[in-house]
């Protein structure tokens, strides 16, 4: 009970706050929320980029590529680049920094000979341990204040329009005009 206490005040206080942040987001009202989605995530990513290089003296691309052969086992760099939604050169300028820096190996891929599997080394393991644990904090205080059914909730609406936006990049621009 003393943590939704914790909530009920932060939310009060949030919502008392005026600043910057709150101008910002009534420029546009809410029938621009892919606008204010953009904003939320150039906020992440700025607090993303000092966080990972804080933590683990790397780049965010870099940190991208790790957490996702952490997660995924070795894979080709094609295979990180289209699981990350990334143009494959960011992920392989980050993989030859990983690569220099002993926390990514290649090796032979028995599906394809033309292309290596990425896999981490123990140092590369080490370091996603250290740093996914900080990471994860860090998510969990951006939403301390949500329900589980708050959060599943907002992961099915995120979940569907990710949907449609894929949709509409497979489709082409002009199914947007049927909806009009």
């Amino acid at each position: 009970m003393a943590n939704r206490g914790g909530r009920e005040r932060m939310m009060r206080d949030e919502e008392a706050a005026v600043g910057p942040l709150e101008e910002a987001w009534r420029i546009f009202d809410a029938r621009h929320l892919p606008y204010r989605l953009l904003m939320l995530g150039k906020m992440l990513d700025r607090l993303s980029v000092q966080h990972v290089r804080d933590l683990a003296g790397m780049s965010l691309a870099e940190w991208r590529v790790l957490a996702h052969l952490a997660v995924m086992g070795s894979k080709s760099a094609s295979e990180v680049s289209a699981a990350a939604l990334v143009d494959r050169a960011e992920v392989s300028r980050a993989v030859r920094v990983l690569e220099e820096g002993g926390f990514v190996e290649r090796l032979d891929n028995p599906r394809n000979r033309k292309s290596n599997l990425l896999a981490l080394t123990p140092e590369g393991q080490g370091i996603y341990e250290r740093v996914h644990k900080q990471r994860r904090a860090f998510f969990q205080s951006l939403t301390v204040d949500m329900s589980k059914d708050e959060l599943a909730l907002l992961d099915g609406l995120l979940l569907r329009m990710a949907r449609r936006a894929d949709r509409l990049a497979l489709d082409g621009m002009a199914a947007i005009d049927e909806l009009a």
